[in-house]
């Protein structure tokens, strides 16, 4: 008895009884269906790899019909699977883009960082210095329903700001994004006056009046701009008179009167032209 199986040839004698036939035959078919269903098993284990420009293309129509959530799985499969494509780059920065649209200020910040270092020559990079200036500014806002800047809160995110501010204006000075750059920058250190003047005010309100001086000295020196000056040295006349120290309060009541004349008279200058 002879038996074709895997390509080879099994050949039995001819002395084997008619049981002994059907127990092999039982195991030829047992091993028989083994090695289908083995075969079929493999074919099911394969994975077709999507190509990169299809996952790109599904990931920007689902971002385009804000389907976010799609959008960004594939674009994470699109990242994971085609690392070191060109689309794979891009892929991080609409990736920033999607955070950026849901607060998700770590995870933008990371996705755009990720983009500039894989391609830092791109002429998207002053785009994306700007983004992360913007995003930089609205992490600092808080509250749900109403949006809100609270100045005893951590201020880091402004000081980010202030150093991309400088980056961009060195690498980018005739950029066509530097005007929304500067109104950032312009805001940021309004908020670290704020600020300033919060704690300052905190100290004078705990009678720490030396350390309230030197908050209010600081802002003066850093912040000249302050649309409040007036209301920071009138603050720091009264602690110092509070300090006990009156001939720091004569002096920089002096300075404060010379500027509120100064301010006066170039009113008036306006007036007549």
């Amino acid at each position: 008895m002879s038996i074709l199986f895997g390509g080879k040839i099994f050949k039995f004698k001819s002395c084997i009884n008619h049981s002994s036939s059907r127990y092999f035959l039982q195991i030829f078919i047992l091993l028989l269906f083994s090695g289908f269903f083995q075969s079929c098993s493999e074919t099911a284990n394969i994975e077709v790899r999507v190509p990169s420009t299809e996952l790109y293309h599904q990931a920007m129509v689902a971002l385009e019909d804000q389907f976010y959530q799609e959008a960004l799985k594939n674009f994470e499969i699109l990242v994971e699977e085609h690392a070191g494509t060109r689309l794979a780059t891009l892929a991080h920065l609409k990736m920033g883009d999607l955070y950026f649209l849901q607060s998700k200020w770590e995870e933008s910040e990371s996705s755009y960082r990720r983009f500039l270092l894989l391609n830092p020559r791109s002429h998207l990079t002053p785009y994306v210095l700007n983004r992360l200036i913007a995003l930089n500014y609205e992490r600092n806002i808080y509250g749900l329903f109403v949006k809100s800047r609270d100045y005893d809160r951590n201020m880091e995110p402004n000081r980010t700001l202030i150093r991309e501010y400088q980056r961009f204006y060195l690498l980018f000075p005739h950029s066509p994004y530097l005007a929304d750059v500067q109104e950032y920058q312009k805001r940021a250190l309004a908020d670290l006056a704020e600020h300033e003047l919060h704690v300052a005010n905190y100290y004078f309100a705990e009678e720490a009046y030396h350390s309230a001086i030197g908050r209010y000295l600081f802002l003066l020196k850093n912040y000249p701009n302050f649309p409040r000056t007036s209301h920071v040295a009138e603050r720091l006349i009264e602690a110092y008179r509070l300090n006990q120290q009156p001939e720091f309060a004569e002096e920089m009541q002096k300075v404060l009167d010379s500027l509120r004349e100064r301010k006066l008279l170039a009113q008036l200058t306006t007036r007549e032209e």
